[in-house]
């Protein structure tokens, strides 16, 4: 592999900060860490700051949690294979927080119907909604009230963008989210 190609293509795209691996709950600390350096060195606004945060937080923790290939290694502990990646769109003028992981087949039509509501739904919905999630407990389970789609979507400066694909035999679920 030419490491120089992946630096040209992450340099093309905005890439502030990259990871492909699996994705721990102690990792996942340590990432946030890591881009909050980053992201103070380029004199990030803090609202702005803080929206990437949650972001990056729901979206690692998506990948821990309910990726095809989870792995269970301390009680209600997970980890996770993903690709994980923070950048900034000059086109746009956004940062954007990106990322992917195996999932299950038969999860794919639960994962875009609650994208698609989520995306139909405008700031006063969305508060609202996660509201109603949150008393009824309809979407809990193991690991929380499965808001964080909400979360990231109250955050974003525009729908979010997700898409799915098959890769050897594998279906892959993408996910990008918009800030600023």
């Amino acid at each position: 592999m030419d490491i120089s190609l992946l630096r040209k293509v992450m340099d093309d795209n905005g890439i502030i900060f990259s990871f492909s691996g699996t994705i721990s709950q102690e990792l996942l600390m340590s990432i946030v860490e890591t881009i909050k350096k980053e992201l103070e060195n380029v004199g990030t606004q803090n609202k702005i700051k803080d929206s990437i945060f949650i972001v990056a937080i729901e979206q690692m923790q998506n990948i821990m949690s309910y990726a095809k290939d989870k792995q269970e290694y301390e009680n209600n502990k997970y980890s996770s294979s993903g690709i994980f990646v923070v950048g900034f769109d000059n086109v746009k003028a956004k940062f954007f927080v990106a990322s992917s992981n195996k999932v299950k087949h038969e999860d794919k039509i639960k994962v875009q119907t609650k994208l698609d509501k989520i995306n139909s739904l405008d700031t006063k919905e969305q508060r609202k909604f996660l509201r109603e999630l949150l008393r009824s407990g309809d979407l809990t389970h193991s690991r929380g009230a499965g808001v964080g789609f909400v979360e990231m979507a109250k955050r974003s400066s525009e729908p979010l963008e997700y898409n799915f694909l098959e890769f050897n035999d594998d279906d892959y679920f993408e996910l990008k989210v918009y800030i600023g």
